[in-house]
């Protein structure tokens, strides 16, 4: 299940724990990358998906940096009108297709029962929408306790339409969703059951992974989805894949126009994060405080 609130920043959860204090060389959301022959520098920034407003502020230093830049790249384009449209074909499944039989009748019946009283929906209106979907929205009622969660992403896209800036995406919507669609709908099925089994449990662990948002610890970050049990099979698709393909369009827009790159912080850390991968590639990646 945890992999699923990788919606919110590309993370799974741990149990609640004492974590260290951060090390300030690499406790930063946002990072200066420059060398190569770069004239002016680019940024590469952490976001986490969704939010309560109450848990989100920008950094002076975060609107600074796309003041200087010229664009933003995003996961995906979302100053793209069509998105929802697609998102909404992407997520229907053909004629035939029925979420109710992936799951054994008393679970199904556990889901509706949650669904009717905490979203005021009825699970039919489901059936042929891919798992992701439902579990989108669960997700959001189980850990955001806000009536109206935040887009860290749509506040820079604010931002960006303000100042004129040019808007992009690393990867298309197909792209994301076919992440998704790699994993079979019986264990994504299995999943929702399990986050309702333990929902005391996993509102704990998203504490402990905002907590660590909050302190802008992005190896803490890594070492909380290295350490998840639930989405080891799925890293290398989830980040690792996702990254790599990012690196050439980042290098090819950095060394072309100042750019800033806003991208869950899940994709950050680690051997095979972002800032690693640019580091190979010969560039200078500093954190800005």
């Amino acid at each position: 299940m945890r992999k699923w609130i990788t919606l919110l920043l590309c993370l799974p959860w741990l149990q609640s724990q004492a974590q260290p204090a951060p090390d300030k060389t690499t406790s930063s959301l946002l990072w200066k990358i420059s060398g190569k022959g770069m004239m002016q520098p680019s940024f590469l920034y952490g976001t986490m998906h969704l939010l309560c407003e109450k848990d989100f502020s920008f950094p002076a230093s975060v609107t600074t940096a796309l003041q200087a830049s010229q664009q933003l790249y995003l996961e995906i384009n979302m100053d793209d009108s069509l998105m929802l449209q697609q998102m909404q074909q992407l997520l229907l499944m053909p004629e035939g297709y029925s979420l109710k039989k992936l799951f054994k009748p008393a679970d199904y019946q556990k889901l509706n029962d949650y669904c009717k009283k905490e979203v005021g929906l009825d699970m039919a209106m489901f059936d042929r929408m891919k798992p992701m979907a439902l579990t989108s929205l669960l997700t959001i009622k189980l850990f955001l306790f806000c009536n109206e969660p935040f887009s860290v992403e749509n506040e820079l896209l604010k931002i960006a339409r303000e100042q004129q800036k040019s808007i992009a995406g690393l990867e298309t919507l197909q792209d994301q969703i076919a992440v998704f669609d790699s994993i079979p709908d019986k264990d994504e099925a299995a999943m929702l059951v399990e986050m309702l089994d333990h929902v005391a449990e996993e509102r704990a662990e998203f504490d402990t992974m905002l907590n660590a948002y909050k302190e802008q610890d992005v190896q803490q970050l890594y070492t909380l989805t290295q350490s998840s049990k639930d989405i080891g099979p799925f890293q290398d698709i989830l980040l690792d894949q996702r990254n790599a393909k990012w690196i050439p369009i980042i290098t090819r827009q950095i060394q072309a126009t100042p750019s800033f790159f806003a991208v869950g912080a899940g994709h950050l850390g680690g051997p095979n994060g972002v800032i690693a991968l640019l580091k190979k590639e010969g560039y200078l990646v500093e954190a800005v405080r």
